[in-house]
This record gives structure tokens, sequence and C-alpha cells, in this order.
């Protein structure tokens, strides 16, 4: 006669029993996970994150359009122009972590110092030198997020302290602009003197209008360049400061760390009785 095996199908009472037996594992994994928050929340850092929020540039090709009257489009300065500033703006945040900014950075009294209380852990210090090195450590802790389709990025950084944060911050955008606008002013600066030059050789009419416009065009924006604002970005929001740290938190590490270890002491109940119960058979 054949025995057919059914096996148990284990109801909710039977899941709570089980849980009951195993009350004094999980109360252990519990504390354990608790008791494992409340050291993180002492030996690590608190991090704080200043914010920023940039945009294009205003000044763009409508500052020249009084300038695109009656000249071709392939002459017209105020296309080129506008093609310029977002390429800038597009430069600006490739640039802003670059080594380039970071050795004009590191220059800057108390930056490399603060740089390296950076460490994630109480007494930790870091060991940065170089511009190489800053820069690595700006791509680690520096997010650039954009804002939907707007064109606006937020700029996110996160130190333990957050007056250098701010102040790291608002250095990092001031330097990114300011290099790139010595870049851009030499080109312009390299176009006049061409252009004056050619002035001088040309003498058909049509050719000496359209070098007049293009030398006008960049004499006005060597004007612009020359104005004290962002020539790269707008800024929308300067940067501020979170009022609290972001991290650790407590309301995240207790929780998840305490179901971590209320997982833990059910798993190691588990496996004593899987254990117990092969020795009883054997």
């Amino acid at each position: 006669m054949s025995h057919s095996s059914h096996k148990r199908i284990y109801s909710l009472a039977d899941f709570v029993t089980y849980l009951w037996c195993a009350r004094v594992s999980l109360v252990v994994g519990f504390l354990a996970g608790c008791l494992v928050a409340c050291v993180l929340l002492f030996v690590l850092k608190p991090q704080y994150e200043a914010r920023m929020i940039v945009a294009p540039p205003r000044q763009g090709a409508e500052a020249l359009n009084f300038l695109a009257e009656d000249v071709p489009p392939v002459l017209s300065p105020s296309s080129a122009q506008a093609v310029s500033q977002d390429g800038e703006y597009i430069r600006f945040q490739q640039s802003l972590r670059g080594p380039a900014v970071a050795a004009v950075l590191l220059k800057l009294d108390g930056t490399l110092d603060g740089v390296n209380q950076s460490a994630r852990f109480v007494g930790g210090r870091g060991h940065m030198q170089g511009a190489s090195e800053l820069s690595e450590h700006l791509f680690r802790t520096i997010q650039i997020d954009p804002i939907g389709d707007t064109g606006s990025v937020r700029l996110v950084y996160t130190h333990p302290d957050p007056i250098f944060a701010e102040k790291v911050l608002r250095n990092l955008v001031r330097i990114s602009d300011q290099l790139i606008r010595m870049d851009v002013k030499r080109d312009v600066e390299a176009r006049i003197d061409w252009l004056k030059r050619e002035m001088k050789t040309t003498l058909h009419p049509d050719h000496r209008k359209s070098l007049t416009r293009l030398l006008m065009a960049e004499e006005r924006r060597r004007m612009l360049l020359s104005i004290e604002t962002p020539y790269a970005l707008s800024i929308i929001e300067d940067a501020n400061v979170s009022p609290r740290p972001v991290s650790p938190r407590a309301v995240i590490l207790f929780p998840v760390l305490g179901m971590f270890g209320f997982i833990l002491g059910l798993l190691f109940f588990t496996i004593r009785q899987e254990l117990n119960d092969r020795q009883d058979n054997l």
C-alpha cells in the first residue's frame, strides 16, 4: 500500500507562534542593530549640503541684435553669439569640477585644510595635496542636477562644515566663470586685432561695411566681458546651506538597522533550530 506524503500548510497562527519562540533572538538582533546605529551616530561626522541654482546666461544674442540689420546670415553676429553663449554655459558645467578650477581654488586660504577635514568619520582627515586629487574630491562630493527642461541646474556640495561648504561652492562658480571669461576675452581681442588689420588693407566698400559690423560686434562683446557680472551663467539662487545635517539621520538609521538586526536574529534562530532538529534525528 502506498503512502502519500502531504506538505503541511502553515497558518498565520503558526507564524506568530514561531516568532514567539524566536523572541529572544529577535530582540537581541533588534537591539544589536540599534546599538550599531548609536555607534554610527557618534562616529560619523554630520554632513551639510550647500545648494546653488544656476541657469544659462541672460546676456545673449539679444545684446547684439542691433547689429544684425542688413547683414547676410553668414555674417550675422547674433547667431554666433547665441551658439557661443550656449557653449560657454556647457563648458561651465564641464569645467566646474575640473583640475583647472581646482588648481585656482587650491590657492585660496584655508581650502586645502578644509577639504582634508571632509572625512566621514570623527577624527579622520584626508591627505589631498594637488589639484588632481582635489578635482577627484569635487567629482565625488559635488552633484550637478538638472531642473526639468529649463536648462537650470542645482549644484550641491556636501561637507561637515556648513560655512566652508557654502564658501567653496560660491568660489567654484566664480572661478569657473572667470576662467571662461579670460579665455573668451583673449579670443575676442585676437579677432579685434585681425579685423582691424583687414580693414586697413580692404578697399571694397561692401567688405569694409561687413568688417565694420563684425568689429562693432566684437567690441560690444568685449564691453560685456568687462562688466562685473557672471558671464557664462546666471545665478538664480545664491549658495545656501541646509539648516540641519542631511546625514547621518537617526530617523533612517534606527529603523533600517533595527529591522536588519531583527531579520538577522530570525535567521540565526532558524539556522539554530534546523541544526538542533538534525542532531535529534541522528
